[in-house]
């Protein structure tokens, strides 16, 4: 009898990764979204701390961090190891964590802190706070350049970004004079850089070679849908796609006539957006579509992968291509997508998984964005 009910429980383990019949529904470990020859399998989740709102992985591929924004001195970051999904240890100091970047040498974790608006500077090999930088102005997005020396920051209240010697801490603040920006990103020159400005329909281009006057830099505003909110800049710097909130959409702009390519619409309000490191693929994270939009870089066909999260947020890529992880805001919680490689069997053993009951998506929001009657860990 042993044996019998042993066998059974791993058949029934089994059976949804291969996708035979009553192979998972959406939402659920197993369920397998197809784009051309490529699959994208729903592979694992974890629990986070309150309200996750980015996540970042680590260039040599062994840790995910994820921030808590909902959480104020304890708590502030989860980190995981990679590919496993399995926590580490949280990384508690003071304040919290907006979002995160890590040093292209992988030692080093820089996360934005909305109380008093700091840049925190995190040793990975002992997991402590080495030191805190005074940006002011509600620091948001951390973009590092690629030697890791330089990193830009989005002033949400500052009308502009900061840029800080990572070294010295010495650190300059920049001018663009539009409401809330957030989005970043560089070119590979590291001459020009592209700002989302989420209040209003502007991204704005600025030469970070030219001389600044009373702190603004040469710049050009340019149209774009209501809402923009994130970057994703390709590698060979000609494309520049901007997610749009309003229009539910993901902008194609060719850097070089700053011309809309296309509009691509994608799920509901994308927040965070990721190219795949080949750029064969756009990933999005849609807030109210509770769900990750996956876009055909060179078709622009998109298909959406429902998550069983609530409001997704920050999204990431690992460092080769194998996964994608996507937090929920308000169901406290990182997924990780498996991208199969063609003609790949379906992995037999699957990632993590959370035991929860049934998810509200529809229930009212505070000024988070999160029922106010949600339970909290």
């Amino acid at each position: 009898m042993k044996f019998f009910v042993l066998s059974f429980l791993i058949i029934i383990e089994i059976s949804p990764a291969q996708g035979s019949k009553g192979s998972p529904k959406a939402r659920q470990r197993g369920h397998i979204l197809t784009m051309g020859k490529t699959r994208f399998m729903i592979w694992g989740a974890a629990s986070t701390g309150i309200m996750p709102k980015g996540c970042s992985v680590s260039p040599d591929g062994k840790w995910l961090f994820v921030s808590n924004f909902g959480r104020k001195n304890v708590k502030n970051i989860s980190v995981y190891e990679t590919p496993s999904l399995k926590f580490h240890k949280y990384l508690s100091y003071r304040g919290n964590s907006v979002e995160t970047a890590v040093s292209p040498d992988s030692k080093t974790l820089y996360s934005t802190n909305m109380y008093g608006y700091y840049l925190d500077v995190i040793d990975i090999g002992a997991f402590t706070l080495r030191k805190r930088i005074k940006i002011g102005y509600f620091p948001k997005l951390i973009l590092l350049n690629r030697a890791g020396d330089t990193a830009f920051i989005s002033l949400w209240e500052g009308a502009g970004f900061m840029k800080v010697d990572t070294v010295s801490g010495v650190k300059k603040r920049y001018v663009t004079r539009k409401g809330n920006p957030r989005g970043l990103s560089l070119s590979p020159d590291e001459k020009t850089l592209y700002v989302a400005n989420n209040r209003g329909k502007t991204y704005t281009v600025v030469d970070l070679t030219g001389k600044l006057k009373n702190s603004v830099p040469p710049l050009v505003h340019h149209n774009i849908g209501r809402g923009p909110r994130h970057t994703a800049l390709s590698s060979d710097g000609k494309t520049l796609y901007i997610s749009t909130l309003g229009s539910s959409s993901v902008y194609v702009l060719d850097t070089k006539t700053k011309k809309v390519i296309k509009r691509v619409p994608v799920g509901k309000k994308p927040k965070t957006i990721e190219l795949s490191k080949d750029g064969k693929f756009l990933y999005t994270a849609n807030y109210t579509g509770h769900s990750i939009s996956i876009m055909d870089t060179s078709t622009f066909e998109v298909k959406t992968l429902d998550v069983d999260i609530v409001r997704a947020s920050g999204l990431t890529v690992g460092h080769n291509d194998r996964f994608i992880y996507v937090t929920g805001w308000c169901s406290d919680d990182v997924w990780a997508i498996m991208r199969l490689k063609d003609n790949e069997k379906v992995p037999v053993t699957l990632g993590p998984s959370i035991k929860r009951r049934g998810l509200d998506r529809k229930s009212p929001r505070d000024w988070f964005g999160c029922s106010i009657k949600k339970s909290r860990k």
